[in-house]
């Protein structure tokens, strides 16, 4: 016999709701419906039709469906030449070019919830469907949620004042495991063996302060800003000018104790420039040029010893013949191995999203099919694909607003 989720036997029968579906089927049985909606947004309305299904939608369907939430589009730096402008923008991905909003309709869906007009610098990540934003030399961050049309702002940190935490601040989120999230930032006030970090928590609404003594602030070596968050650690690169070498920096927030990882075949990495990680299918992945391929490895045993397996290894000829035909100026200035980057994964496949300043492709392993996902114009390209490349997933999770600016926009 089903069991209500929260423990309490027959709550949706008790509930107010005059619903058929909601007085008369097991909570479980009405879980596994709504969760085969296929249009999120209808989702979000169904959370009013009564108490019952907003909770079942929030604490069961949210986490159920957010393992597996749909690739929407891309949010990524853009630098425009006839202005030497650069500003913040999406590309949607064709595979659902249905539901997948344009990007000046997806720049807007966010744009319009926050109380200043952002550029490319105020923009520092996207986790899990959250975006989020800072404002000001006491920092004001913002988080954003463009499906559910929510913006808070979150509780200022006047300690963080004239710290540069804004070039390295960062979003953990996971639906998955809780509704709740965390802005992590990182200090540099202090030069010391240890680093310290500023973690707020929306569960609890406070700021707290997190030591390690692995420090990674070293004036010998850079910190690429974009990370990647899962199962409770941020990953992020990290190479050294000095001696050429490259990790993966690991810092687990509910531990708070950190480490390094050798990125794999180091000595043949470009020593001064970055790869690209990602998830695909939870699991943390790595790739980068080696030699004349484009390698993706996988780690394993990342809780340990952190071992690499290697599970895709693309020759750059194959990819540069598709690419040549839609960047040629790029292709013929930089030549193939030089232009090719890898920018991102997907997260509930294998496919391979790679390209060049002025076109983005995707690559299927299963086979070796190579299609067009974007092409800049003429005067635009984008920045440092692999590094500022963010994978959008919509997500559900109302955002809970701490008492100071709420810039919720109520539904249609």
């Amino acid at each position: 016999m089903a069991t209500s989720l929260d423990g309490k036997a027959g709550e949706s029968k008790n509930c107010s709701c005059t619903s058929f579906l909601c007085s008369s089927l097991p909570d479980d049985v009405l879980v596994e419906i709504l969760c085969r909606v296929t249009d999120r947004k209808h989702l979000i309305r169904f959370k009013s039709v009564c108490k019952c299904w907003n909770n079942l939608i929030t604490d069961a369907c949210v986490p159920k469906i957010s393992d597996s939430s749909p690739l929407r589009g891309f949010i990524y730096h853009a630098l425009r030449f006839s202005s030497g402008k650069t500003y913040i923008d999406y590309i949607p991905h064709t595979k659902t070019p249905a539901v997948a909003p344009e990007p000046h309709e997806f720049v807007k869906s966010y744009s319009s919830l926050l109380p200043f007009e952002p550029a490319r610098g105020d923009f520092l990540d996207c986790c899990n469907g959250l975006l989020l934003f800072v404002e000001g030399s006491i920092p004001q961050y913002y988080v954003c949620n463009p499906v559910t049309k929510q913006c808070v702002a979150i509780p200022r940190d006047f300690t963080l004042e004239n710290i540069c935490t804004s070039e390295i601040s960062s979003l953990a989120f996971d639906p998955f495991k809780s509704p709740h999230y965390r802005v992590v930032c990182v200090d540099y006030s202090e030069s010391k063996p240890f680093q310290r970090f500023r973690v707020f928590s929306s569960e609890t609404g406070s700021w707290t302060i997190q030591e390690t003594a692995f420090g990674y602030g070293s004036k010998k070596s850079t910190v690429a800003k974009h990370c990647i968050y899962l199962d409770g650690v941020l990953y992020r690169q990290s190479v050294s000018k000095q001696i050429g070498s490259k990790r993966l920096l690991c810092f687990d927030l509910n531990r708070g104790n950190s480490r390094a990882i050798e990125l794999p075949e180091k000595e043949r990495l470009a020593p001064n420039d970055y790869g690209c990680i990602g998830l695909s299918r939870r699991h943390l992945c790595y790739s980068d040029l080696v030699g004349t391929a484009l390698h993706f490895w996988l780690l394993e045993d990342r809780c340990k010893n952190g071992r690499w397996t290697l599970i895709h290894n693309i020759n750059v000829d194959y990819l540069g013949n598709h690419v040549h035909r839609l960047d040629r100026i790029t292709i013929a200035r930089f030549g193939k191995i030089s232009a090719l980057r890898p920018f991102a994964l997907h997260p509930t496949s294998e496919v391979i999203f790679f390209g060049t300043r002025g076109a983005m492709l995707s690559y299927h392993p299963e086979d070796r099919r190579v299609e067009l996902i974007y092409r800049t114009k003429k005067d635009r390209q984008i920045m440092k694909g692999q590094i500022s490349v963010f994978p959008y997933t919509p997500c559900l999770v109302n955002l809970k607003d701490f008492g100071q600016l709420d810039c919720s926009l109520s539904q249609p």
